[in-house]
């Protein structure tokens, strides 16, 4: 119902309760309390006796209602659910998919009290940014499940260009950062089979006018900090699902070639010294190149190394 007034109210003109009431078919009680509900919500609406009600502004949060008029999906965004507060998207998410909820299913919290990264590491979720999860089914045999993540970053990337005019870099395998300095990061967690993928939770956190605590200063950065002014998280939400919804497609199809070369145009990797440390051991050596599956060949002093997961340190 809130939606369907949100649809008839206007920015530029009243529009009268009895109208509303008539073409929804309810009392103008029931339209005065749907409307104190979204001014409750931080929609700004204005009433004026004789005249009805105007809406002048609409919050920043990302509210289903909000993002889904801006969508032109297929798959993704058809169901989203939005939280003022959770433990995790990821977790509540990965409840969803053990259910079988419909594929492009997308969680949303405006805070998360226990966000995650990559290896459990905690992530910070205040007020202000995006987190966010995707439920897929991709049907892929789980050692492709890195072209997942690379499709995420890029779509993050993307949004990010046409929303603040940045430019981005994508630091495999799960970070983009601005000017050197992190600003998303994706954790992707399956379940899967021998064969193939079951489910995929694609766990999306970017700091976009959240604030950035004082230990990370150094490494962590956010939108606003970059732009100097806020950025509208409504709009690059429905962007990112939008890309995320393009580039999915290809994966479905089995065209992983389109997005690993539509990766590399946001990702300077190529010919780089690095150190990948990982569970048990650290390589050294240089990026030669990023397989089809979205593993780096990185050559080292004992040859070329495929490497499937790690932390990655320029040198």
């Amino acid at each position: 119902m809130k939606e369907k007034i949100l649809d008839l109210l206007r920015q530029d003109d009243f529009v009268s309760g009895e109208k509303l009431a008539e073409k929804l078919g309810i009392s103008r009680t029931a339209i005065w309390k749907q409307i104190k509900s979204l001014k409750d919500k931080g929609y700004e609406i204005k009433s004026v006796k004789n005249k009805g009600y105007q809406i002048i502004s609409r919050p920043d949060k990302p509210f289903p209602d909000e993002i889904s008029k801006k969508l032109n999906t297929d798959i993704i965004g058809k169901n989203i659910l939005f939280f003022e507060k959770i433990d995790s998207t990821n977790i509540y998410a990965k409840k969803l998919a053990k259910e079988g909820v419909f594929e492009g299913c997308v969680v949303v919290a405006d805070v998360q009290e226990k966000g995650r990264g990559r290896k459990d590491r905690s992530w910070s979720s205040p007020e202000g940014g995006l987190w966010f999860s995707v439920i897929l089914y991709p049907r892929i045999p789980p050692e492709n499940a890195m072209i997942i993540t690379m499709a995420a970053s890029l779509s993050v990337v993307e949004a990010v260009i046409k929303n603040t005019g940045s430019k981005p870099v994508i630091k495999w395998p799960n970070d983009v950062l601005v000017n050197g300095k992190k600003i998303c990061g994706i954790l992707t967690e399956l379940d899967a089979e021998m064969d193939q993928i079951n489910y995929a939770v694609i766990g999306i956190g970017i700091n976009v006018n959240n604030s950035i605590s004082k230990e990370l200063y150094d490494i962590a950065t956010s939108l606003k900090i970059q732009m100097k002014k806020n950025c509208s998280r409504v709009e690059l939400l429905a962007d990112i699902l939008n890309n995320f919804d393009k580039n999915y497609s290809y994966i479905k199809s089995g065209d992983f070639k389109f997005i690993r070369d539509a990766w590399f145009l946001h990702a300077n990797i190529i010919g780089k010294k690095i150190q990948v440390n990982r569970e048990k051991d650290r390589m050294v050596g240089v990026v030669s190149d990023i397989d089809e599956s979205g593993c780096l060949i990185l050559k080292t002093d004992i040859g070329l190394q495929r490497i499937v997961t790690g932390d990655v340190k320029f040198l």
